[in-house]
């Protein structure tokens, strides 16, 4: 299956409970900061209140709490042009379920930090889980011309193209990814799958077989290696990579799901049932020890 993407959090959201609370104490602490440049350029957005720094303050030591998009919607309003509160609220919204605020925050962060690669990565990714794909290329597309070897822009804009139905463009970002990362298993993944989707399950058996026998693969590749290979009704060959992972019987239960699968999304390649249903009835208790 396509991997879409879990799509990450920023690295301040992965900070020890102690750690968080420092960072917030001195994001805010350094909101209060008079920016002296600011005289010889444009002028600086006005220091948050004391109210609104407190309130901050309190937000983001609670981590999730149920006031964060308000109170940061509060901050962003007093400092439009603050790149870093802007991000702040695309997280806040993002968990609260407020995808098209999130989008809305993240699109101003990524205008704000211009040639910045990581904001149109993750601009990116909330366009996709805010169901808009074609807003999800053009973010990606965006961070691949600010970094034409970036193996997330290029694989993130290649599963974008990929939501929006273009997936010969997708196959072709893929495979740019490749060319830089050949063992990336994800995008390899996400390639076999667009494969499968034009109705090219042959080409994306082939784009993973090294995924049956090479160490360290993840199960997700092997798996959709399967799914290819029950599209192809080659079902002792899928038998055997689901084995890899699991016992037979759970293999042979996973293979009849897999031949439905395939059925629906690669109709005209020949998906035949009654071997694998003959292997269902023949092997259901030599499960692996």
């Amino acid at each position: 299956m396509i991997a879409f993407p879990k799509l990450r959090r920023s690295a301040a959201c992965r900070l020890s409970a102690p750690a968080r609370t420092a960072a917030a104490r001195l994001a805010v602490a350094a909101l209060g900061l008079v920016v002296l440049a600011g005289c010889q350029g444009r002028p600086q957005p006005a220091a948050l209140s004391l109210d609104s720094r407190l309130r901050l303050a309190r937000t983001l030591e609670a981590g999730q709490g149920g006031d964060a998009v308000a109170v940061l919607k509060d901050a962003v309003a007093q400092r439009p042009g603050d790149a870093s509160l802007q991000g702040q609220l695309a997280v806040a919204a993002e968990r609260a379920g407020e995808y098209g605020e999130a989008v809305q925050a993240s699109r101003a962060a990524a205008a704000l930090q211009g040639t910045s690669l990581e904001p149109w990565l993750e601009l990116g990714r909330l366009e996709l889980r805010n169901d808009n794909a074609a807003a999800a290329v053009a973010a990606y597309r965006q961070a691949s011309l600010m970094a034409p070897g970036s193996v997330a822009a290029l694989g993130g804009l290649g599963l974008a193209q990929d939501m929006a139905g273009d997936h010969g463009l997708a196959q072709a970002a893929y495979r740019s990814a490749l060319a830089i990362a050949p063992r990336h298993w994800t995008i390899r993944s996400n390639l076999a799958m667009s494969l499968m989707l034009s109705q090219q399950a042959a080409a994306a058996a082939d784009s993973l077989t090294e995924a049956e026998f090479a160490p360290g693969v993840p199960r997700q590749a092997r798996h959709n290696l399967a799914l290819a290979l029950a599209a192809l009704g080659q079902q002792d060959r899928m038998l055997r990579v689901l084995r890899l992972d699991m016992g037979q019987a759970e293999a042979v239960a996973m293979g009849q799901e897999l031949v439905a699968v395939a059925a629906q999304i690669s109709p005209r390649d020949r998906v035949s049932q009654p071997q694998i249903q003959r292997q269902a009835l023949a092997t259901p208790r030599r499960a692996r020890r």
